[in-house]
Parts: C-alpha cells; structure tokens; sequence
C-alpha cells in the first residue's frame, strides 16, 4: 500500500523553525552591527579585536595570552598577533605573573586606556545618536531588555 501523505510533523517542529529563522536574524544582524561599528571606528586606529582585547583588561584586569585568546575564542598565536600590534603602539604592558615568573601578564598601559576611552567614545557614540534619533522611549527600553537575554548567548556554559 502506497503512502501518499507525508507523516504529521513532529511535535515542536514549527518552534524550531521559528527557532531556526531567529539564529538566522541574529547572525545576520550582529555581522551587520559589526560591519557598522567597523565604520564607525574607521576614525579611530583600533580594530575591532584590539578594542575587545583592550576592553576585556580594563574590565576584567590583567591576564596571560591565553587567557586572552581563550576569552576572545581566537588561537593563542591570533592573541599574540593582536598583542603585538598593541604593544608596539604602546597600549598595553607586560609584567612577569605574581606567581609564576615564567609567565607573563598583559595589561593596560595608561595610553591603552586613553586610546580605548576614545575608541568607545566613536564607536558608542554612534550607537547611542542612533537609539536616540530611531527608537521612541519605549522601543529603547525593549532593545535594552533584549541586550541582558541577548548577552546570556554568550556566556559559557
């Protein structure tokens, strides 16, 4: 006996769908947000992975190079590029570990958090004359609510 009817979908089938299509805006809009934060930031001379890295030490303080690239999820040798170029313009500094002498730690240098102070200032900027100029008060507070469950994306497990 033929079966000429396809089998029901399996139930939650159409929430995973919806599921599916959100992953897919999201993806689609934090390359597009990253795309405008990169031309936003074109009048500073940070890229957008200095500016992480010069933001997760001025938020979480000093750390090793692989700490970085482990919170970044870049390669250690990515890390080192990046820390390389930020050195070279003296915007962090390295100091042997507090406990371990054969490892050392990077944080800012006070030119790094001038430089990052600016690089927020442009980039945020934008951000905010853009919330101000499109959203009414009660679309910016749905975008800020958004941001904390939007935020727990990102947090390890």
């Amino acid at each position: 006996m033929a079966h000429d009817q396809q089998s029901p979908a399996p139930a939650g089938a159409p929430e995973l769908a919806e599921l599916r299509e959100t992953a897919s805006r999201i993806r689609v809009l934090t390359g597009q947000l990253a795309r405008r934060l990169r031309a936003a930031g074109e009048r500073t001379d940070l890229t957008l992975s200095q500016s992480a890295v010069l933001s997760r030490l001025d938020r979480r303080g000093p750390a090793t190079t692989v700490e970085l690239a482990r919170a970044e999820r870049v390669r250690p040798q990515s890390m080192g590029t990046t820390l390389a170029g930020l050195e070279e313009a003296g915007l962090i500094e390295r100091s042997p570990h507090p406990s371990d002498r054969r490892r050392i730690v990077i944080s800012l240098s006070p030119e790094g958090l001038r430089r990052l102070g600016e690089a927020r200032e442009v980039r945020e900027g934008w951000i905010a004359r853009a919330l101000e100029e499109r959203f009414d008060e009660r679309e910016r507070a749905v975008v800020v609510e958004a941001i904390g469950l939007l935020e727990r994306l990102t947090e390890d497990d």
